[in-house]
């Protein structure tokens, strides 16, 4: 089969050249039925043959390799909203005193570090409750903080954040605030 339609189009191609060479060999053959009825024929079992050698071929895909695993990296304050997310339970005065120890350590380490303060002065201030003006900031951090009055523990049982939490808030915004010169 392969050697008639190798025939068959080199002929085609020869003809064609000598047509472009001498256009007289054009009117050589007419464009009756008989002609494109052929042509038509020929385009069909080309279609079908070329149809039946693409079923023939196998399927190739690209395969992927497993997607990474992210790593996780710890986020700072993470094991804090970890010993907070079961605050009901037992051990939670505990847990403040070692957050509020913390929150004390970064404190004196911003006072020494941003403040120009020494160790011990940076102690005596947050000892006395002075190391800034937000009297809520300062009162977490002092060495017995004062219990809140009747109204600020009603105003507190409204809020949708414990007093604890809204002055650990405060206390972090203000050590940013001093972290970055705005203070």
């Amino acid at each position: 089969m392969r050697t008639v339609t190798a025939f068959a189009g080199l002929t085609a191609t020869v003809f064609g050249f000598a047509v472009v060479v001498n256009r007289g060999l054009a009117g050589a053959f007419g464009l009756d039925y008989l002609v494109v009825t052929l042509v038509g024929a020929l385009a069909l079992v080309q279609g079908i043959r070329y149809g039946l050698s693409r079923r023939k071929t196998t399927f190739h895909a690209t395969t992927t390799d497993d997607p990474e695993l992210r790593y996780h990296v710890p986020v700072p304050g993470d094991d804090v909203d970890v010993e907070f997310a079961g605050e009901r339970s037992l051990g939670r005065a505990q847990k403040r005193e070692r957050v509020r120890e913390r929150l004390r350590e970064a404190a004196r380490e911003t006072l020494v570090g941003y403040g120009g303060l020494t160790p011990e002065e940076a102690q005596e201030r947050l000892d006395a409750g002075t190391w800034t003006d937000d009297p809520v900031a300062a009162a977490a951090l002092r060495e017995s903080p004062p219990r809140p009055s009747l109204v600020a523990r009603v105003r507190a049982m409204l809020r949708t954040e414990s007093p604890f939490e809204r002055s650990a808030r405060r206390v972090v915004d203000e050590l940013v605030a001093i972290q970055e010169g705005s203070r």
